[in-house]
């Protein structure tokens, strides 16, 4: 019976813990052979010298871009020098560096396994970036960030920083391999858990407060470190939003700002520091405030050229206005983030659908919801959305309670409810539960529906939820009541909420 050869890349794909034990054969396999290993860095640095010189002054390269063996090498090199250059050197670092960057793009390198053209792309936008930062030429340090954003999250840096934080064993090497890092990994490490907050804000928020430690004893270039203490200090604080903890944002935005005061380009870091603050403003029902800031924080953003953060702001502006009542202002705010969907990644489009669905069931327009809730759910799995993911069940719950659907709805209310409970989303296990008592209340089950009650009160009076806190009285009141209970409790409730004098 003949046997199936192995595929090496399929056996790497399927066994990638033991790739270290194939390193053996890969050198056997080698042996005898001239395996190209990279020129000598004096070289290197003479091509890269003589190819930045023929640039800027427009003369015909001697070199061919498109072969990778031959360019690859000379092109680190540049990305070495103007990464020296920038500091000192800044306006015209960025001006060079901008042109070398997209004699990159144009590059098409066949067998580029590793993804070294990425690795480059992403070198000089950073570069781009830190020369823009230095110019305090905002805007279009921002657009740069964005840039870097682009091409980092598909590329094999993306995986290389996953690997490093899904991992304890990953994790600890990520803190201590800080301590050695260039400025570049760092950055990549903070932007990789930016989109990991919303999968794991429990698990983020130790790690980048491990990062955040690293930082502090470190000696990097002074136009970097405090943006990047600040922006470690910021993940810190947005993760522990999520997570019910409004006194740790506070702490962890003082300090954020504290870093910025030394920081080359500080308004872009501040403006967000504002948002994280109004989000929490939101979670504490004061939506009238955050509606009312919004609108000026979303220019900012849009002034700044901050797209993504814009897209969230709009977010949370309409997300606002719903609680408000406000259900058409709030899909007026929406709107054009739908003519920006070719530009905005996935997982936040998936948000945008999200609280769209939601207005639309809540102005009756069902078919159209359960649409763009369907949507939304695929690209917020696809995203690794997990807190809007956990959303989703309860938004849909909402239709099935229309329709006299019950049950169903309780199964969804109750799926997201333990979701929301195992990535440690507080607030949002505690709003579930209010939406499951409610549904019990429906079904005649005021025993049920107490109990979900009493599970969410402490939860809003921690937080300082004070309006969800009153609402879920006034439901407690009407459970006890069709159970023809004493109504003592609730003034016992009602005396832990009265402000102390």
């Amino acid at each position: 019976m003949a046997t199936e050869p192995i595929r090496t890349e399929e056996t790497i794909k399927i066994h990638g813990a033991e790739i270290f034990g194939l390193i053996p054969s890969w050198l056997e396999s080698g042996r005898g052979k001239d395996v190209p290993i990279g020129a000598p860095r004096t070289v290197a640095l003479a091509l890269a010298d003589e190819f930045r010189r023929r640039v800027r002054s427009a003369e015909p390269l001697e070199i061919d871009l498109n072969n990778q063996d031959e360019a690859s090498d000379m092109l680190y090199a540049v990305c070495a020098l103007l990464s020296d250059e920038c500091v000192n050197s800044a306006d015209s670092a960025l001006e060079e560096v901008e042109t070398i960057r997209g004699l990159v793009e144009e590059c098409v390198w066949a067998n580029d396994y590793m993804e070294e053209r990425e690795s480059l792309l992403c070198s000089l936008a950073f570069t781009a970036w830190r020369a823009a930062r230095i110019l305090r030429l905002a805007r279009r340090a921002q657009l740069w960030e964005s840039e870097y954003k682009k091409v980092f999250r598909r590329s094999l840096l993306w995986r290389a920083a996953e690997s490093s934080c899904e991992s304890e064993s990953g994790i600890a090497r990520a803190a201590e391999g800080i301590v050695w890092s260039c400025p570049e990994s760092v950055f990549q490490i903070l932007l990789y858990l930016q989109d990991r907050r919303e999968a794991d804000p429990l698990g983020t928020s130790k790690i980048a407060e491990g990062v955040y430690r690293s930082l502090q004893g470190l000696r990097l270039p002074d136009d970097v470190h405090p943006f990047l203490l600040a922006e470690a200090a910021l993940l810190v604080g947005g993760s522990l939003r999520l997570i019910g903890r409004p006194r740790g944002v506070d702490q962890w935005s003082e300090l954020a700002e504290q870093h910025l005061r030394s920081d080359s380009n500080p308004r872009p870091s501040l403006v967000r520091i504002a948002f994280l603050r109004l989000t929490v403003l939101h979670e504490q029902s004061r939506c009238d405030l955050v509606a009312k800031a919004a609108p000026d924080l979303e220019k900012s953003f849009a002034d700044l050229g901050m797209e993504e953060d814009r897209v969230k702001c709009r977010i949370l502006w309409a997300a606002s206005l719903k609680v408000l009542g406000r259900f058409q202002h709030a899909l007026e705010v929406l709107q054009p983030v739908r003519q920006w969907k070719t530009n905005i990644r996935p997982g936040l489009y998936g948000w945008v659908l999200l609280h769209s669905g939601d207005l639309h069931q809540l102005c009756g327009h069902y078919s159209l919801a359960l649409k763009e809730m369907a949507e939304a759910e695929r690209l917020l799995r696809e995203g690794r959305q997990f807190t809007g993911l956990a959303d989703v069940n309860s938004m849909i719950s909402c239709v099935y309670r229309s329709h006299g659907m019950l049950n169903e709805a309780l199964q969804l209310l109750k799926s997201s409810c333990d979701e929301h409970a195992r990535l440690g989303t507080k607030s949002l296990e505690a709003g579930n539960r209010m939406l499951i008592a409610e549904t019990y209340l429906a079904m005649g089950r005021a025993h049920d529906a107490e109990l979900e009650i009493r599970g969410a009160i402490p939860v809003f009076e921690e937080l300082a939820m004070v309006a969800d806190a009153v609402a879920a009285v006034n439901l407690l009141r009407e459970a006890i009541r069709r159970q023809r209970f004493d109504p003592k409790p609730i003034s016992d409730i009602r005396e832990r909420l009265r402000p102390k004098k």
